[in-house]
């Protein structure tokens, strides 16, 4: 095994390697989605499942990248999937052609760079005017591509980023939409707080201006060559079609050549596959999966990705298709969703490893993840071993100096120390860390913003941030943390404690003392999620009974008992977290197991009486036939595509769309209020030719189809999102969809007002130098011409210049540099006599 894999797939998270001189070289995490056009690359995603782990891994190939760095990404891909007991999803990915999965791990997007190994990565330092030109594209899935810098490069129907360092430009094209405006200022904000610590302006041009900022035309020159929008490259084409034209085959070989045998075409059904042999599924443009069966031969199953492309160029499908290989017992559910009649169960892969199946996932359970490791890592172990830290995305153990201020009336207010975790989803907090390394102290502000907080609110933790920030020197690291997607590092801070109350200082709770914090009566009801004890996080959810669900564990508290409720698809694991929790809750009181169906009349009363909840036998089955999946749908110019969501929450239901969600059984297409028109109108044909299009050949009669319209959502389909929050579109600035434009602009024009930027630099660089007086720095023209008609563009007290050198010695009796060692008064003169003043 190549050493740059020791340890890989042994904590989740992301890890990615460069090919460097045929090398494999881990990458800095600071450097993720960076990608440069010249060069080929590994990336292992690995998530937890229950005490085990599942792994995908993709190696990416650069337009400009050459064969032999694509050839050894290729063959270290096959390395890293046997070092981890040939488990691992393997994708092959191809620059602007990604999958969306593969997008869906860089939620700010990913960016290509131009260049390579070659040129070596440039580290972009702070205030440093360096112009780049780039071209923002994807409606959810951001890719910023590096173009070249010239109005050439521009069209009215996209969003570029013109990076001058100190100063940001978003120019929109007077075609471009709506979320590719706001998209491109999270691109900008992005450039702005991780390359440039913050410290650089943002600002707007429109492609429609009939002039630009001074800085811009000179930095790129008059506008020139601007493209409409129907010369663009349509959005469609980095989506990913459904496929219908869907077909298996059978690949050997052992006959020292590849042989291709078509078995079926859809629908295809499970008993197909032949665990002795190789499978191709073909998608057409929309991909390809090779499955690999676990009795196959060791050369067929590592040459799984040569075949494929193999088979893409024998079928002569566009070189960017799509290719995922998976191994009998870990097949994906995008896998699975193929087959008429997918039946999981237990199965062994590779070494006889043992695969379980929970919820739908495979479980490999050879590379055990063991918390109580992590537990046990001090700081000192981390500045020992580096390596540690990046392992467990730990920057330390966690036992540093905590400090909290909550946002009121646009100031920081410290919160004391036993309110610490206590945070509430109306409010914005800011959060200081401080810890030692090797004796110096370092810092980290984390801001944290609830999903219910105001826009006024969250920018001005955002700003205070900031300032606190500068108050160090620029020394803190600064993260921006959404309630609900907590990185690991900021709920090590709480031990598992971090408990998300509803309310908030703006709806007039107050909170920022102890007694106010604690119990004054009524029910509250707290939903909660986790995988292990430091990770755990309640989120009160309204105290009605339509708030539980059956996949998971409650608390409720009422004025007589807590309650830890359990559903049936609740874990043992997530139970016994819960009495952490219902003990943070309620110190002083016991509190009273219940099993879902079990309840007593004193629960239900609590709850304001028995009533539904989201309790579908699909929610709690331990091991259900196919998990849902959420789709964005879009039948722009007749053509169907669909673009899966994966790791989906209730913020991915965008108000301008129309969604997707798939139980298999039962389709609802959710309406955006903000969607268009036609789509509202479209929505049962949108369902109708999901189902059609579905490559398992789905029967659209056994098909429930269900229409249901953003704010009406009914208990079966909000039971598939944790913690659904039916005021969480009524908060109007939630998400990116729900900002306006304007207030953005108005957000960044304060945040620029409190950001001092150095333009010397850039000044001295774009701004125009003025010509030196010389001779061989103007055109020439004839001297009777610039006596009697001068051209429109010479500069009429600078006529002498536009001479030749002999017509100056004819005109002024000696040579320009004698001419310019006068003094003024008799160069006046001497122009006035030759007729050229």
């Amino acid at each position: 095994m190549d050493p740059a894999f020791k340890d890989a797939g042994k904590k989740a998270g992301m890890k990615i390697w460069r090919i460097e001189n045929m090398k494999v070289v881990p990458i800095k995490t600071e450097d993720y989605g960076y990608f440069f056009t010249g060069d080929s690359y590994i990336c292992l995603k690995t998530q937890a499942s229950g005490s085990s782990f599942i792994h995908d891994i993709h190696f990416w190939l650069g337009k400009e990248t050459s064969q032999d760095e694509a050839g050894v990404a290729a063959y270290k891909t096959v390395e890293l999937d046997d070092a981890l007991g040939g488990g691992p999803v393997q994708h092959r990915e191809v620059q602007e052609h990604e999958s969306q999965k593969f997008l869906s791990y860089f939620k700010k997007g990913i960016k290509y760079l131009k260049g390579g190994i070659a040129s070596g990565f440039k580290h972009v330092e702070r205030n440093k005017a360096e112009k780049r030109l780039f071209k923002v594209k994807g409606k959810r899935n951001i890719r910023v591509l590096q173009v070249d810098f010239k109005w050439e490069s521009f069209n009215q129907g996209d969003v570029f980023i013109i990076d001058l360092g100190p100063v940001i430009y978003v120019w929109n094209g007077k075609d471009s939409n709506r979320i590719e405006r706001l998209k491109g200022v999270q691109t900008a904000t992005n450039i702005r707080d991780d390359e440039r610590g913050g410290r650089a302006h943002v600002k707007f041009v429109e492609g429609s201006a009939s002039q630009y900022d001074e800085i811009i035309t000179n930095a790129l020159g008059p506008p020139a060559g601007i493209k409409d929008a129907a010369e663009a490259e349509e959005d469609e084409a980095f989506s990913r079609k459904h496929a219908s034209n869907t077909k298996l085959y059978r690949v050997s070989d052992e006959s020292g050549s590849l042989v291709v045998t078509e078995v079926a075409a859809k629908p295809l059904k499970q008993s197909m596959l032949d665990t002795n042999d190789c499978f191709i599924v073909d998608q057409g443009a929309s991909g390809i999966f090779v499955w690999k069966g676990k009795n196959a031969t060791k050369q067929e199953r590592q040459n799984a990705f040569k075949n494929a492309v193999g088979f893409i160029k024998a079928k002569k499908l566009p070189p960017h298709t799509e290719v995922t290989t998976v191994p009998e017992g870990a097949e994906p559910a995008q896998f699975k969703a193929i087959f008429k009649d997918w039946k999981d169960k237990g199965d062994t892969v590779g070494k006889g490893q043992t695969h379980n199946v929970g919820r739908g996932i495979a479980q490999v359970k050879q590379l055990k993840f063991d918390s109580s490791k992590l537990h046990q890592a001090k700081s000192s172990d981390f500045e020992k071993d580096p390596e540690l830290a990046a392992r467990y995305n730990m920057p330390d153990d966690g036992s540093g100096k905590v400090e909290i201020w909550r946002i009121e009336d646009f100031e920081m207010v410290k919160l004391e120390p036993n309110l610490h975790g206590q945070f509430f989803g109306g409010d914005s907090y800011v959060v200081l860390y401080t810890y030692q390394v090797r004796g110096r102290e370092q810092y980290i502000i984390y801001y944290w913003l609830g999903n219910h907080s105001t826009t006024d609110e969250k920018g001005s933790a955002a700003l205070h941030a900031t300032q606190l920030d500068d108050k160090y020197n620029g020394a803190p690291v600064q993260v921006r943390v959404t309630q609900g997607k907590e990185p690991n590092h900021f709920l090590q801070l709480f031990k598992g404690k971090l408990i998300v109350h509803m309310g908030g200082k703006a709806s007039g709770f107050k909170n920022s003392k102890q007694e106010e914090m604690a119990y004054q009566g009524g029910t509250r009801v707290f939903h909660i999620r986790g995988t292990n004890d430091y990770n755990t996080r309640a989120v009160e959810v309204p105290a009605a009974a339509s708030s539980l669900n059956s996949n998971d564990i409650f608390v409720i508290q009422t004025s007589n008992n807590v309650f830890l409720w359990c559903g049936k698809g609740g874990s043992g694991d997530e139970r016994e977290l819960a009495k952490n929790v219902a003990k943070q809750i309620s110190p002083v009181n016991d509190f009273t197991i219940v099993a879902e169906g079990s309840e007593p009349s004193e629960f239900w009363e609590g709850l304001g009486g028995k009533g539904e909840y989201a309790s579908d036998e699909k929610l709690y089955q331990e091991v259900p036939s196919y998990q849902p999946r959420l789709f964005h749908c879009s039948n722009a110019k007749g053509t169907f595509h669909v673009e899966e969501i994966f790791d989906f929450t209730q913020e991915d239901l965008i108000e301008d769309d129309v969604m997707l969600l798939d139980t298999h059984s039962e389709i609802f297409v959710w309406i955006g209020k903000n969607s268009n028109k036609e789509e509202k109108e479209q929505a049962m044909t949108t369902a109708k030719e999901y189902v059609e299009t579905d490559p398992s050949g789905r029967d659209l009669e056994a098909t429930s189809l269900i229409i249901i319209k953003q704010g009406f959502e009914p208990l079966n389909f909000t039971g598939y999102f944790h913690a659904w929050d039916p005021k969480l579109f009524e908060n109007t600035q939630i998400g990116q969809n729900a900002v306006s434009e304007e207030d953005l602009r108005k957000k960044l024009d304060k945040q620029n007002a409190t950001i001092t930027v150095s333009l010397v630099s850039m000044t001295d660089e774009l701004l125009p130098k003025k010509k030196e007086d010389s001779l061989d720095s103007y055109p020439n023209y004839p001297l009777e011409d610039l006596k009697n008609n001068p051209a429109a563009d010479v500069d009429a007290s600078k006529k002498e210049l536009y001479l030749s050198e002999a017509d100056f010695q004819k005109a002024f009796g000696m040579d320009y540099a004698a001419f310019s060692k006068l003094p003024g008064w008799k160069k006046t003169n001497l122009k006035k006599k030759a007729g050229l003043f």
